[in-house]
């Protein structure tokens, strides 16, 4: 199914996700994802039976946390705005929409996964940070439409029996687990264009270093996605793992086409005491995708 958000930087189309996914392994049973976003990964994956998503954005986590606890209270509110109508010069449905999203934008007090939801939908580029209010504004109309009730449908049937947290990341790469994939698609290295404050929680340098030690600690098979830097920080905190490019084409804040990447990070082997010899990093190019569901 598709993402129920419009995410700046997510892995929604068909020809990013199938790509990501061919390189995934074929003998996982649970998936974890530490970055989780809008989701583009996870709900274009059959459904694993143990699945773990998380992000630091408590307002998004609410999203993904109602529709598992109190989807029907959530679709319900949803279903109590209408979706947007194009008719043939009628100002009347923008209108309509603009009105309730300036009622909603910065009320604390309105229902929390609805109002980043609705606003999700149709702000400007599905950037919603309210610490920065002159950049919250309605311009998408068409993005509240008859086909996202459909979704939220679906999407409660892929977080019926999901873990949902909020918070740091560390804790999903370094818990044990059996045959587990973790796909994390962590903040840009450089800044787009007009991307500062793309995220509520940007990463800086430090950040990308400690990201990249607690990947080599942990003992699960690893995807990232990455855009490939100039500078080669990518390159340079991943030296020795696998690292796939693709061009890929992201209109992000007026930025086009680009080379993405996947870093792999398979633990390495275990020394046989015996025999005193070194291990070496195992390929995790895997021998058939995991199809998208």
């Amino acid at each position: 199914m598709q993402s129920i958000f419009r995410y700046p930087g997510g892995k929604t189309r068909k020809r990013v996700r199938e790509w990501v996914l061919k390189h995934s392994p074929p003998d996982s049973k649970e998936y974890r994802e530490p970055f989780v976003g809008g989701g583009g990964i996870f709900f274009g994956i059959s459904p694993f039976e143990n699945r773990w998503i998380n992000d630091k954005d408590e307002h998004l986590i609410s999203v993904y946390q109602a529709l598992k606890d109190k989807p029907d209270d959530l679709i319900a509110k949803c279903q109590s705005v209408a979706p947007y109508k194009k008719r043939s010069g009628d100002e009347q449905e923008y209108d309509r929409l603009e009105k309730e999203f300036n009622r909603i934008a910065f009320d604390d007090n309105e229902d929390k996964a609805f109002r980043f939801l609705f606003l999700n939908r149709t702000v400007w580029g599905g950037r919603v940070n309210y610490q920065y209010k002159s950049r919250v504004y309605f311009s998408n109309p068409k993005g509240w439409t008859d086909d996202i009730i459909d979704r939220l449908h679906q999407a409660k049937k892929y977080l019926k029996n999901a873990k949902i947290t909020c918070g740091d990341y560390e804790q999903l790469l370094s818990e044990p687990g059996d045959s587990v994939w973790i796909y994390c698609d962590p903040p840009y290295v450089k800044p787009f264009k007009g991307t500062s404050s793309l995220y509520r929680h940007d990463f800086n340098d430090e950040d990308h270093a400690r990201f990249a030690e607690a990947v080599r600690r942990s003992n699960h098979k690893i995807a990232i996605s990455y855009e490939d830097d100039q500078k080669g920080v990518v390159r340079s905190l991943y030296r020795g793992f696998d690292i796939l490019e693709t061009e890929i084409l992201a209109r992000i804040a007026g930025d086009g086409a680009g080379i993405g990447t996947i870093v792999h990070h398979c633990p390495l082997a275990p020394v046989q005491p015996p025999r005193r010899r070194q291990a070496q990093q195992r390929s995790c190019m895997p021998t058939k995708p995991i199809r998208a569901g």
